[in-house]
């Protein structure tokens, strides 16, 4: 009992500078002028002060009550913009993600474009294969030329032995008939010989 009258005087005392005090001398003093006709000029006084003293706590009492509901709607808002803040924060991180993918992607780009330069400067550009390939072109061209000349002299060496050949067995016959003529004219004259030997026995 004396703890929950204790702590409504605490609760009426506001700050503690005596309200619950001041409000019991009020009380009092009405209470006492009802049974004298003519109040005191101190207690008169000195319950005016105790109005005043309690009309300024109340005053006190209200503007701390607003400035508490200032306060809480400071903080309410405060809470709101930390809300806005940390959503604001989780979005960034969000972005921050997608952004960290797709620096990922673009340096696995870099490093294939890197290896295919690399295999670019490895293999002969465009130019430079036709360069060479014009230079095969011409190449093949000249040993064409140059085999057709070959062939060319071949053909006629080919030409000029098959007409040796044919000289030379026009030769050989030539002197194959030549030895037979020869040799019938030597036949000839052991005939010749024959009879005119003959011819001078019988004489004898």
């Amino acid at each position: 009992m004396k703890e929950e009258t204790l702590l409504r005087k605490l609760i009426s005392d506001g700050e503690g500078v005596g309200e619950d005090r001041r409000v019991q001398q009020v009380a009092a003093f009405f209470r006492d002028s009802r049974k004298v006709e003519e109040p005191k000029i101190a207690e008169v006084l000195k319950v005016t002060k105790a109005l005043e003293a309690l009309e300024l706590s109340m005053l006190k009492q209200q503007q701390i009550a607003q400035m508490n509901k200032l306060q809480a709607a400071e903080f309410n808002s405060c809470a709101e913009e930390i809300d806005n803040q940390i959503e604001l924060v989780y979005k960034t991180m969000e972005a921050a993600k997608v952004e960290l993918e797709d620096a990922k992607i673009v340096k696995k780009n870099r490093q294939e474009y890197r290896k295919l330069v690399n295999v670019m400067n490895e293999v002969p550009s465009r130019a430079e294969t036709t360069r060479k390939l014009e230079e095969i072109k011409d190449d093949l061209e000249r040993q064409h030329e140059r085999q057709k000349v070959l062939e060319a002299k071949l053909m006629d060496r080919r030409n000029h032995l098959q007409a040796f050949n044919i000289i030379l067995s026009n030769f050989q016959r030539f002197c194959a008939e030549d030895d037979d003529d020869e040799t019938e004219l030597a036949g000839e004259d052991d005939d010749d010989a024959a009879s005119v030997t003959e011819k001078k026995e019988d004489d004898k």
